[in-house]
């Protein structure tokens, strides 16, 4: 008898615990509902849009470096479905290409540069706009009038799901990191980041936090939860081992460098002489920044 007594409430605390954990669940899945769609009071900027083939090429240039016409935007930025999970939760990158010629160019440059998109909600930290941000106005033109060239595809692309345990998911990495929402790590206010001209410092610095800044770091100090390293090494690497590493992501004794090693192979290979001069120029400057 004592031992059924015994079972029964073991049994009524299980289900008791059970009962609390489907109530939390259910209580992280509406809060993370309602902070995924938080909006942003955010207006876009217009920027003039080139119409001639020498900007559009370097459109497509630019574009290809900062992986905008591949990666998780598909080949050309027509969007693919790039994570999905157990149970049905999918992420979807969109149809940039589409966007560029649905959108005015004043919502394509909030998205970018601010992380906002049209419904005021913004993008999540998979989408870099925090980088973007700094973008010129010459060069966000260029990138927008290539994808408004191109054709957008005739298929058509899922929506984005998110359903419990996709929820739980966002809410465990909420944990770690400040924001899983790219426009609260961006000064709305602040102007984009001058570019500078020729082989210069201020070049230099356009493009590592055009570019660099993605995987490295706002400070381009590096990322140890994701191995990605304080970009002082620059301070290691003559000119030309520079050059070689960014042509071909192979580091000074031949080392391959997994990440680096391929997106130098696709993106940064785009880069022209001079800028590589300019960008390792400014990074060896890092290292009387603070840098180790």
């Amino acid at each position: 008898m004592r031992i059924k007594t015994a079972l029964k409430w073991v049994g009524i605390v299980l289900g008791g615990l059970v009962g609390l954990l489907v109530l939390a669940a259910i209580g992280v899945s509406f809060y993370m509902g309602a902070y995924l769609d938080r909006t942003f009071d955010i207006k876009g900027s217009a920027v003039t849009i080139p119409q001639d083939p020498a900007s559009l090429e370097e459109g497509k240039r630019l574009a290809t470096l900062r992986g905008c016409a591949s990666g998780c935007h598909g080949e050309n930025g027509r969007g693919q479905v790039f994570f999905e999970l157990p149970g049905g939760s999918q992420m979807v990158a969109p149809n940039v290409v589409r966007a560029a010629q649905d959108w005015p160019i004043e919502d394509f440059e909030r998205l970018v540069r601010h992380g906002v998109k049209p419904d005021g909600t913004s993008v999540i930290l998979a989408m870099p706009s925090a980088m973007f941000s700094h973008l010129s106005d010459e060069d966000l033109g260029a990138m927008f009038a290539w994808f408004r060239s191109l054709d957008p595809g005739n298929d058509a692309l899922p929506k984005t799901r998110l359903n419990l345990p996709g929820r739980l998911m966002m809410f465990y990495y909420k944990q770690l990191a400040e924001t899983l929402l790219s426009a609260d790590k961006i000064d709305h206010s602040a102007a984009p980041t001058p570019p500078g001209e020729g082989v210069s410092i201020q070049r230099g610095e356009y493009l590592a936090k055009t570019v660099c800044s993605e995987c490295h770091g706002a400070d381009l100090r590096g990322d140890t939860a994701f191995d990605m390293p304080d970009l002082v090494v620059a301070q290691a690497y003559p000119l030309e081992d520079f050059r070689h590493l960014m042509r071909t992501g192979e580091a000074l004794g031949g080392r391959e460098l997994a990440l680096m090693t391929q997106v130098a192979q696709e993106r940064f290979s785009h880069f022209t002489d001079e800028e590589v001069e300019a960008l390792h120029g400014f990074l060896r400057t890092l290292a009387g920044q603070g840098g180790e």
